[in-house]
């Protein structure tokens, strides 16, 4: 045993004469050393403390730091003493970096630390996460330091996290509460993330009918333990106050009662915002009607009905965004909306159940409220000198933006069909109120996958027009990606599809066209007429069609078998939606509708 100390004695001290031009820094200071400069000992190796649960206090930790290993410094040679310990740690299951974490002067490592290492490894999720460590010590003698290599260990740590489960429900509401645990058909809705990296769940849902509305919430956990006769793993309000619009909540067995939440009476729904990473919550009463009505603006102050603001096809609780579009009329413009109930009252000679603005009248941006809880009309007001307007309301927020729109000719379209290299088929303004509609071509020849976006100018991504910009819809054979700033997909797979993009509405619909057919006095204007179905020629994106019957009679283009989407011109240079019949006569017809090459849609016949 003498001759292995007498050995690693002298290999320390050979380390340290060869750094001894420079004077010792302590291992606080981050000093570091090569790898290849690190020495062993016989019998001087880590060894794990066991798993590390950073959701617990254990006897391994105090005041924020953890043991996470042990050294044997019975083996080290007479005279040197520890003064501090590395550990270079590597995700064991994932790709990751290797971080370098050091411990304290008592041997013991951060908690802090450790949590971000395992969150950036593994994310939040707390569940046993391996690592490997390889664990290096600096041993001191005579004022000098050397690096010793204390070998590599296995590592269990479990990140420090609440309890949050996949899934949660509203357990009474507008329902039985026995039977509303067992169905469980009032679910929060969540993103596609982990839980763990997101941990704000949401619902909405109906007020009871009659009286206050009273509820808990709960997980399967607690679901299925009232099943068996146990209400106290529901969760309730920390502090017992049932109406508080926000604070803390806690499963009621830490509660000592059931402490639910209660909603007055007068609500019509109620959305409910949970944290479980905090264990916060906020409940807001949600008043949202089936339909609104601009009222004065272009229009009179009266109770038609007559100016409805459109809306997607989810329901108002899915979206609570409501969008009218109006022309501006070159002078001053006021206007007030309202529900059903409003406008009605309205006829009555009842206005204070209108909405107004909760700012300035002239305030293109805000909140409102009903008009008796205002100290006036509080009615918007815009100068009238756009072409239009879009008014746009948020009745769950409570607020409101208006747009001044003016619109550009033409909108273009880019993606996977042109190696999203150059943006040059293009939808044309055919209506002032900012509906854009024409044929693209949509189609994925390098299998990245059949997507696109638009553009306002060709080539200029700041003008970029993606799934978040259709706020109120994107509806038939396109859908939108799974955030806001998304490509948009051609969902029919390829070929031309006629598109509706509304930019007053904030919409956009697609048809994909399954047939393009010649139709005229020739064939007794039989829209489905296979035998003048016409061909697509995607090299020239154009459809083709050779021994046509066409007469000076009279014909025009037609889609899907139907005259929904049809085509016709007094020109053949510029054919629109819906026009007149074209009377010029040959046997090879070519129709472009995409208007690659032309601002028009346009046709050959020979």
């Amino acid at each position: 045993m003498k001759k292995i100390l007498s050995y690693v004695s002298l290999a320390i001290t050979g380390l340290l004469m060869a750094a001894c031009s420079e004077d010792f820094k302590d291992w606080a200071t981050q000093q570091t050393y090569p790898q290849d400069e690190a020495i062993t000992i016989p019998g001087f190796t880590a060894s794990a403390t066991g798993n590390i649960d950073l959701n617990v206090d254990e006897p391994n930790m105090y005041g924020g730091n953890v043991a996470l290993l042990t050294l044997s410094e019975t083996a080290l040679p007479e005279g040197f003493t520890l003064q501090g310990i590395r550990a270079d740690i590597t995700p064991a299951s994932v790709e990751g970096p290797t971080v370098q974490l050091k411990a304290d002067a008592n041997g013991m490592f951060s908690v802090a630390e450790l949590q971000q290492l395992i969150e950036d490894a593994y994310g939040k999720r707390p569940v046993s996460r391996l690592f490997n460590a390889h664990v290096y010590a600096s041993a001191i003698k005579d004022g000098q330091a050397a690096l010793i290599d204390a070998g590599t260990i296995q590592l269990n740590l479990i990140p420090k996290a609440p309890q949050i489960s996949d899934k949660y429900y509203i357990i009474g509401g507008p329902n039985d509460w026995a039977g509303s645990a067992a169905e469980r058909s009032i679910v929060f809705t969540h993103s596609d993330k982990d839980v763990y990296e997101d941990p704000v769940f949401t619902v909405i849902f109906d007020a009871a009918a009659e009286g206050d509305t009273w509820f808990a919430i709960g997980d399967d956990k607690a679901c299925d333990a009232i099943g068996n006769g146990d209400w106290n793993q529901l969760f309730g309000i920390v502090g017992g106050n049932s109406q508080s619009t926000e604070g803390k909540l806690d499963r009621r067995y830490n509660l000592g009662g059931d402490n639910s939440f209660c909603v007055p009476a007068g609500a019509t729904k109620i959305k409910v915002t949970i944290d479980m990473m905090e264990y916060s919550f906020r409940v807001e009463q949600v008043n949202i009607a089936e339909a609104y009505y601009l009222i004065g603006g272009p229009g009179n102050w009266d109770n038609s009905k007559n100016q409805k603001f459109s809306h997607s096809s989810l329901s108002v609780v899915d979206d609570p965004v409501f969008t009218y579009v109006f022309a501006g009329s070159g002078s001053d413009m006021w206007f007030a909306f309202g529900d059903d109930e409003a406008i009605d009252a309205v006829g009555e000679g009842v206005w204070n159940k209108l909405f107004g603005t909760t700012g300035a009248s002239e305030d293109l941006r805000g909140t409102f409220d009903r008009r008796y809880n205002l100290d006036g009309d509080h009615s918007f007001h815009v100068d009238g000198q756009a072409k239009f307007y879009r008014f746009q309301i948020n009745m769950a927020e409570m607020s409101y933006t208006i747009t001044t729109l003016n619109f550009d000719p033409f909108i273009y379209f880019i993606g996977a069909t042109d190696g999203w290299a150059n943006a040059e088929q293009k939808l044309a303004l055919t209506d002032e109120s900012g509906i854009y509609t024409g044929y693209l071509y949509c189609a994925d020849p390098n299998g990245w996958g059949n997507e696109f976006k638009f553009q306002r100018v060709p080539g200029d991504w700041g003008t970029e027009l993606n799934t978040g910009t259709f706020a109120s819809g994107i509806s038939g054979d396109f859908e939108g990606g799974p955030d806001g700033g998304s490509n948009i997909k051609a969902t029919a797979g390829e070929g031309v599809y006629y598109v509706t993009l509304n930019m007053g509405s904030l919409t956009l619909n697609a048809v994909k066209i399954n047939n393009m057919n010649l139709v005229g006095d020739f064939n007794g204007w039989n829209a489905g007429d296979d035998a003048q179905q016409m061909t697509w020629d995607a090299a020239n994106f154009c459809y083709v069609i050779t021994g046509a019957g066409v007469t000076a009679n009279g014909w025009k283009f037609t889609t899907n078998n139907s005259w929904d989407i049809n085509l016709g011109g007094n020109t053949l240079d510029d054919l629109v939606a819906n026009g007149p019949n074209i009377s010029a006569v040959g046997t090879t017809i070519k129709l472009y509708p995409t208007r690659k090459n032309s601002d028009k849609i346009f046709c050959t016949v020979e």
